[in-house]
């Protein structure tokens, strides 16, 4: 696992079955592998054979392979450390997206993995409740906070899927695609004015921080939000 990965809180304990498995080191086992080898690398095939049993054994503990994603996905949401329902609504959601970033960023394929698998799981239900909450308590009516969070949901793992997608190698920071388009522009030189829009926008686009961008789209997010309370 990496060093910027914590380990997830153990979820409930199961009683351990006939190999002394026990659901709890499954899903740590399971964690490791991703870490890893990355979700195409996590199977139950190659899980047994890290933890030196027959896949068999597994079924003791989990339904399937779909299952077992779903157990890892809710983990790894086990790291977010929701806010205090003291602050205000805003300050709430602005600290739930900023901890999912930071929480999936932190362990290989984790967007792809909450992309892909539905929100179940009680860790994973305990934030959608929280993110409800908030836009309860500033005031919209439940159907609409419903919509709402689905929406904000969306917007968050949108962005750190192609934040992740666009890492780097190395000192840079820029997200790949901006920094291509920034490096292009650039080597363009003159010719570049046939693009008078982004007259100087090469510097922004080869420094543009992944951090500033999430932080600027959901400062966008949760203004719309409240002009749509309060038009």
């Amino acid at each position: 696992m990496s060093k910027s990965a914590r380990k997830p809180n153990k979820p409930v304990k199961t009683r351990p079955g006939r190999t002394g498995l026990s659901r709890p080191r499954l899903i740590d086992e399971a964690l490791e592998l991703l870490q890893e080898s990355g979700l195409a690398g996590l199977s139950t095939r190659r899980l047994a054979e890290r933890l030196k049993v027959q896949s068999p054994a597994l079924y003791w503990h989990v339904r399937g392979k779909d299952e077992l994603l779903q157990l890892v996905a809710d983990a790894i949401c086990a790291q977010m450390v929701l806010p205090a329902k003291a602050r205000s609504p805003r300050e709430r959601l602005e600290a739930i997206a900023h901890e999912y970033r930071r929480v999936l960023t932190a362990y290989r394929d984790a967007p792809r993995l909450f992309a892909e698998q539905p929100p179940v799981g009680p860790n994973r239900i305990k934030l959608y409740d929280a993110a409800v909450g908030a836009l309860l308590d500033e005031g919209f009516p439940a159907a609409d906070a419903i919509a709402m969070a689905t929406f904000y949901r969306h917007y968050l793992l949108g962005m750190i899927i192609e934040e992740v997608r666009d890492q780097q190698p190395g000192h840079i920071e820029a997200p790949f695609s901006a920094f291509a388009l920034g490096v292009e522009l650039t080597r363009l030189g003159k010719a570049a004015s046939e693009f008078p829009n982004l007259a100087g926008a090469a510097d922004l686009l080869t420094h543009m921080s992944p951090k500033k961008l999430f932080a600027m789209g959901l400062k966008v997010l949760l203004d719309g939000l409240q002009a749509h309370l309060n038009p």
